[in-house]
């Protein structure tokens, strides 16, 4: 004796067929199998990647000594400055050029956001030195509260690694303060 409320109806001839079949016994054709255990699948895998791609701690404490201990490239800001505002300038080239390098600069802060774990801050472009979007990273409870009392036009000095530019201003990720 079988159970009929267990059976599903083909798509093909609708008669009730058991479900972890893969073909229908009465026609012949091939039966779908739900799409639940694929899309488990797919999460678990995306999730297993996501999990891989964020830095952990001795990462990011490694990328922090690198930094700090790298000697400071020779980056003529003034320079930078003038071919951000020139609008013939070829900014994949000018990316090229700069990315990769370890700068030291003091700057004004026009303003900063907290982001989770870092602090996304626009520095005030001055005499020379252009705008520069920081991604600037506390190395313990106490930076982190200085970050969280800063005020605009407050001066910083930061250490970092240029990632490139961003609508004519100099991205750096990571900084840290010195």
């Amino acid at each position: 004796m079988y159970q009929r409320h267990n059976l599903k109806p083909c798509k093909n001839c609708q008669k009730p067929v058991n479900p972890e079949e893969k073909n229908c016994p009465y026609c012949g054709s091939k039966l779908k199998k739900g799409v639940l255990p694929k899309l488990i699948i797919g999460v678990l895998v995306l999730f297993l990647f996501g999990s891989l791609a964020i830095p952990t701690n001795s990462n990011f404490k490694k990328e922090r000594e690198k930094i700090a201990s790298a000697p400071v490239d020779k980056v003529n800001i003034r320079e930078l400055a003038k071919m951000l505002d020139n609008k013939h300038t070829d900014f994949e080239i000018l990316n090229k050029k700069i990315e990769g390098k370890i700068v030291e600069l003091q700057l004004q802060v026009f303003v900063a956001t907290y982001m989770s774990d870092y602090y996304r801050i626009v520095t005030i472009p001055s005499a020379g030195i252009p705008g520069i979007l920081l991604t600037l990273y506390p190395k313990d409870k106490k930076e982190f509260e200085y970050l969280k009392n800063i005020k605009p036009e407050q001066t910083i000095k930061i250490k970092g690694q240029i990632k490139g530019t961003y609508l004519k201003r100099i991205k750096i990720d990571p900084a840290f303060l010195v």
